[in-house]
């Protein structure tokens, strides 16, 4: 049952499955911002290079949302 909506952003190389940049998406209750990445179709082995940040605040995946976030996903590019 989805029951929260968070705002969904992603910039850099990062391709989201079903949802365009800055769209609004539900997700359950008690997701996290791991759980969003998985659900959107980012690999668990790519999940450690991405940056979280919510409502501006950078944070761990781990971290529970809560209904009206702000989800910000940056994966780290490297490179020279």
């Amino acid at each position: 049952m989805f029951s929260m909506k968070l705002t969904l952003s992603y910039v850099g190389y990062l391709k989201l499955d079903g949802v365009k940049n800055g769209e609004t998406v539900e997700v359950p209750d008690g997701s996290t911002a791991i759980d969003v990445m998985t659900r959107f179709g980012i690999p668990t082995h790519h999940q450690r290079h991405v940056t979280v940040f919510v409502n501006e605040e950078e944070r761990r995946g781990h971290i529970e949302l809560e209904d009206g976030d702000d989800l910000t996903l940056v994966i780290q590019v490297g490179g020279g």
